[in-house]
């Protein structure tokens, strides 16, 4: 009896889920549909199943969004792991590489003129382009130390490969095969991830709900089941906005700076514009002058580390190797001084890239010919904007303090694109090459705070807001499932 009560008070989420996900098959629709129809049929129907069950469950605990966290997020990466093909995530097999080498007790990778010297046990399952899938391939040859030479890897500081190195080496212990080495790495990846979720969304006095929504953006998901450093940058975003949101509410110590301050030293040291994070101290409501001033000097100390780290000097450790020999860190710097109206045209590149970075070429796989993409990347970015701007925020910032945070999401947004413009980019060039919308994630949570209305706002909606989640990750899900089987 109570299951049928619970089944009439929330079965207008399931109709509503049923809707979007026959939405999503509509639009994911092409040739290749009917093709091995029974792979398709047996994992969309597990796929729906899992999103009712999602709903059930978040209705049931719909006051524990930290459990409802944790378990969508475990749940829908664990199927995103295994449904996606090797090597099918964005540069995850040069990731891998600098994840193996880590494994064999390489710090940071040697590179030769034939390239990077590894164990190449996992270079026939870089066929992702291909559709080659666990289905369709075999990808079962053991773990060897035979080695190969791969072309190109990252200079990422090795502590965000370690996850997923230790998974590698866990499948090594148990003497799996090439398939599981991956699966392993994927795995604790995301097991990390869900892990500082569940504690996140459960320690956060305020905001629970918005970084919910945040830790289960479909990219995220996607990033945080892959070897990447994405994952462990993702994962420590939401640190930063857990002690933000703490600090905000008055809970301002030393403890609380130094987690803070370190968290974001650690993912800029990946990716340098993320240092300005530090900034977000500016709209904190500081009662004691000492904490103040401690936020100040490690804010000093992080904009030094920030100069350092895109000198010449220390480049290298941070970026990702320059896809060819045109592109010079001090060769674009002269040609900007040479050319200075060329910062017009990159600005103008920067506004006209917009709808191709978060719609047209936002992909969640290396390879993003993907059939129905794009609406499934409009709906989402409709509904976030719409959770945005309508959903009553517990934390209700002043314009002035609104304003800080625009300025500090607009600099981080156009250091994303010039660090890319310096190092990625081939010189003299009037655009910028290697922008990614993931890039832009770990700023994504000042959105909500900068533009969330005053006056116009929706209470007692979670489980609208919570069946969209289940509806996108779904989504997410139907993309491998109808373009790979």
């Amino acid at each position: 009896m109570e299951i049928k009560n619970y089944f009439n008070d929330y079965k207008k989420y399931m109709i509503i889920y049923l809707v979007f996900v026959a939405i999503f098959l509509f639009a994911m629709y092409n040739a290749k549909l009917f093709e091995h129809y029974h792979y398709k049929v047996i994992f969309l129907s597990i796929t729906v199943i899992v999103g009712l069950c999602g709903i059930y469950y978040s209705y049931r605990n719909k006051n524990n969004l930290h459990k409802i966290g944790l378990a969508l997020i475990i749940v829908f990466g664990l199927m995103l792991v295994f449904l996606a093909p090797p090597m099918s995530f964005p540069d995850e097999a040069t990731h891998f590489t600098r994840a193996e080498l880590l494994s064999e007790g390489q710090l940071y990778p040697e590179a030769t003129d034939k390239g990077f010297y590894v164990n190449d046990y996992y270079f026939n399952m870089n066929q992702a382009q291909n559709s080659s899938t666990v289905l369709n391939s075999n990808f079962n040859n053991p773990i060897t130390d035979h080695k190969g030479y791969w072309e190109y890897t990252t200079d990422s500081p090795f502590y965000s490969y370690i996850l997923s190195a230790l998974g590698i080496m866990l499948a090594k212990i148990l003497n799996l095969t090439e398939i599981w080495a991956l699966y392993f790495a994927r795995i604790a990846n995301l097991l990390l991830y869900g892990a500082v979720a569940y504690f996140m969304i459960k320690t956060i006095p305020k905001f629970k709900l918005p970084l919910l929504v945040i830790a289960t953006i479909p990219l995220c998901i996607s990033q945080a089941s892959s070897p990447s450093y994405d994952a462990f940058i993702l994962t420590f975003s939401l640190i930063i906005i857990t002690y933000f949101v703490k600090m905000y509410c008055g809970e301002i110590n030393e403890k609380n700076l130094a987690i803070f301050f370190i968290s974001i030293l650690l993912i800029s040291l990946i990716k340098p514009p993320y240092i300005l994070l530090g900034f977000l101290t500016l709209v904190l409501p500081f009662k004691e002058s000492k904490y103040k001033k401690y936020s100040i000097i490690f804010s000093i100390i992080l904009i030094a580390i920030t100069v350092l780290s895109v000198s010449s000097i220390f480049t290298s450790m941070f970026v990702q190797s320059a896809p060819a020999s045109t592109v010079s860190r001090a060769g674009q710097m002269q040609f900007i001084m040479s050319n200075p109206l060329i910062l017009i045209d990159l600005a103008k590149n920067m506004i006209v890239s917009i709808p191709d970075l978060f719609i047209m070429k936002s992909n969640y796989f290396h390879y993003a010919d993907f059939e129905g993409y794009k609406l499934f990347n409009i709906l989402y970015i409709i509904a976030f904007l719409a959770f945005s701007l309508f959903y009553k925020l517990d934390i209700n910032l002043e314009k002035n303090k609104r304003i800080i945070l625009s300025i500090i999401f607009l600099i981080i947004y156009i250091g994303i694109y010039g660090i890319l413009y310096l190092q990625w980019t081939p010189v003299g060039s009037n655009v910028i090459l290697g922008v990614q919308t993931r890039y832009f994630l770990p700023i994504i949570f000042m959105v909500p705070l900068i533009i969330n209305l005053k006056n116009k706002k929706i209470e007692n909606k979670e489980m609208y807001v919570l069946t969209f989640i289940i509806i996108f990750l779904s989504g997410l899900m139907m993309l491998p499932i109808t373009h790979y089987y």
